[in-house]
Parts: structure tokens; C-alpha cells; sequence
């Protein structure tokens, strides 16, 4: 057990530490390097609630602007970003935990005059670190992996050089939460799919100077319940396991 534990909080760090990597290799060639902090609250109703304390700290590269070549209408975009905070958990009681989350983000677009509607392909993986933890209630944590699958709509609206916005409906094709019950002896991993959800994203950006610009975002997602899956106590034991329907709202400023 103690093996296992390790190996998956080996597998977070490499994973961060990688993404780490390609940023500070690829940072000076990205069109834009963005740096924020956001509030986080996620809720399961009638069952618990996450939220950010105080804050989650986020880095990341965007490319957004698009050409001002008319000959040059198609254009390749794309969003990456690492996250990492700290949260209260409240539920069974209350817990302090750490989270790491990652999104990543490429459309498709085609300039409009000043504005530039956009479709792509967006991975949201997110990192609950609570196993080993111990709730106020003596209630035992144990790690979670969220992972969302998903098609942004939208487009960027140019209002003039230094103010745009970048609007987005994300429909979900799939998720897939990981429960590492397996972090409290004798019981199993679950993993649970989600089929039915989705997602809205909205930034302002303003240009105050040639290199630098000031943003704020508001993010929201809603999930349906997961499908229903067995686990096990013990080798013998069956138990039947689902995600609740549940909701994540983020909101932030960078620069």
C-alpha cells in the first residue's frame, strides 16, 4: 500500500514537474505568458464542497491575437495552463488538502474583421491530494484525478488595440473521475464516467502597454451524475460507487 501511495504521488510531481519544463522551454517563443490568481469553489450539493484558500496560483502560455494579414483569415490559437493551491474541504467534516490542476486548449479560427470565431479540442485534469489526510471528523481522504474531454465554441472579439474578449461554450465528450479509495486499507480504486455536461469561459483583456496586458475570467462548469460502479472491501465485499452531479465556478485576474 505504502508502495502504491508513493508511486502515485511520484506520478503528480513528474507530471507537474514535466509541464514545468515544456513552459520554460517553449515560454519565449509563445505569443503571450500569462500569470494569475483565481477564486475556486467546487460543490457537490447535499454532499461537500471544495473551496480555494486563499487563492490559486496559475502559469501558463496563450496564443490569442490573431493576424491582421486579410490573405492569413485561418488561424491556430491555443490556451496551456499549470495550477497549484490549497483548498478547504467540507463535507465529513473539514480537511485542508492540496490541488493541482491542468488545461490545455486549441481552436481553430477564422478572422471576421474584428472578430474571430473559434471550435477546438480542450483536456481539463485536475489533482485532489488527499490521501493519508484525516478530517476534523476522523473521516480518512484518499486522492481523486478529474480528467474532462471537451469541444470549446466561441470566438474573440477585438473592440479596438487594447481591449478584446474571448468567449467559449465547452460542451463535454467525456470525464472520467479516478477515486483512489485504495488510500483506506482494504478498499479498491473506483473510476467513474461522465457523459453529460458542460462548461462556459469568459475573459477581458486590456492592453495597458506595448508587452503587457491586464486580464480578469470567469469560468463555470456543471456535471451530470456520473454512471454507477462497483468496488470492493476486503477482496469480497461489492459496493456500488457514482459521482454526484456537481458544479466548479472560477474566477481570477492576471497579467
Amino acid at each position: 500500500k505504502l508502495a502504491g501511495v508513493f508511486m502515485k504521488r511520484l506520478q503528480v510531481t513528474l507530471l507537474v514537474f514535466w509541464i514545468g519544463c515544456f513552459f520554460s522551454t517553449n515560454f519565449a517563443r509563445s505569443a503571450d505568458v500569462t500569470l494569475d490568481i483565481s477564486y475556486y469553489y467546487y460543490e457537490e450539493p447535499n454532499f461537500m464542497d471544495d473551496t480555494s484558500n486563499p487563492v490559486l496560483y496559475s502559469a501558463g502560455s496563450r496564443k490569442w491575437d490573431v493576424s491582421d494579414d486579410p490573405d492569413d483569415a485561418w488561424q491556430f490559437l491555443y490556451t496551456t495552463e499549470v495550477t497549484r493551491g490549497w483548498v478547504n474541504y467540507s463535507g465529513s467534516g473539514t480537511l485542508d488538502k492540496d490541488y493541482y490542476k491542468f488545461r490545455g486548449e486549441t481552436y481553430a479560427g477564422y478572422q471576421l474583421d474584428n472578430f474571430t470565431p473559434i471550435i477546438g479540442l480542450g483536456y481539463r485534469w485536475l489533482y485532489d491530494d488527499s490521501g493519508g489526510e484525516t478530517s476534523s471528523t476522523g473521516a480518512l481522504g484518499y486522492d481523486r484525478q478529474s480528467q474532462y474531454l471537451y469541444i470549446p465554441v466561441g470566438g474573440i472579439f477585438k473592440i479596438d488595440q487594447d481591449i478584446k474578449i474571448k468567449s467559449q461554450f465547452n460542451y463535454l465528450i467525456a470525464g472520467r473521475q479516478t477515486s483512489y479509495l485504495s488510500d483506506i486499507a482494504g478498499f479498491s480504486d473506483v473510476e467513474n464516467d461522465q457523459s453529460y455536461g458542460w462548461g462556459v469561459d469568459f475573459t477581458i483583456d486590456y492592453k495597458f502597454s506595448g508587452a503587457t496586458s491586464l486580464y480578469s475570467f470567469y469560468r463555470h462548469w456543471d456535471i451530470d451524475k456520473s454512471d454507477t460502479a462497483n468496488g470492493t472491501f476486503a477482496g469480497a465485499l461489492v459496493f456500488e460507487a457514482f459521482e454526484p452531479a456537481n458544479t466548479t465556478t472560477e474566477a481570477g485576474i492576471g497579467i
